[in-house]
């Protein structure tokens, strides 16, 4: 896990994908003008229902790939968003 923001509802969770590598893409995040850091396989997971809100970790099995929303940052139009199925 490298961080969360609010969402429209819930919140994303901007996460280094380690089990699954062909999931994430290379990406140089920033937030609030500070660098995070380069990390080798970034998603963003739609967690509507905060159900992974303080944890280190996320691990699943089953998920969809979800469109990029019209009025999304463009610094992260990049970056594969997935909402988790199981």
């Amino acid at each position: 896990m490298l961080y969360f923001k609010q969402a429209p509802q819930g919140q994303l969770a901007y996460v280094n994908v380690l089990n699954n590598p062909n999931l994430g893409s290379q990406q140089t995040l920033t937030r609030d003008d500070k660098e995070y850091g380069t990390f080798p396989h970034v998603i963003i997971i739609n967690d509507p229902q905060m159900k992974f809100k303080g944890q280190r970790t996320i691990c699943f099995d089953e998920f969809t790939k979800q469109a990029a929303p019209a009025d999304i940052d463009l610094r992260e139009k990049d970056i594969p968003r997935i909402l988790i199925t199981k």
